[in-house]
């Protein structure tokens, strides 16, 4: 899962990175063909791109976190009953 999100958090900065740099070129000294294609993949870049799980949540370093303290409460709250039982 750490990969998976670490290709995913790559991703969505390289799509970011790609925005700004169409953004900064100097657009005025090509040709109005190039102006055009160079629009037309600063609107295909405004949207960053995401790794998703069932489509439905993007993969990234923060739903990884999301998904450790998760993890953690619920191992939390099974010790917690374990000791109950145990003390029973």
């Amino acid at each position: 899962m750490c990969l998976y999100c670490v290709v995913g958090e790559i991703l969505v900065a390289q799509s970011e990175n790609i925005h700004r740099a169409t953004y900064e070129y100097a657009w005025y000294t090509i040709d109005p063909k190039g102006a055009k294609n160079l629009l037309l993949i600063m609107l295909r870049s405004n949207k960053p791109l995401y790794i998703t799980a069932g489509k439905t949540f993007p993969i990234t370093m923060a739903t990884l976190c999301n998904l450790l303290k998760t993890s953690a409460g619920y191992i939390s709250v099974l010790l917690a009953n374990q000791d109950k039982v145990i003390n029973s």
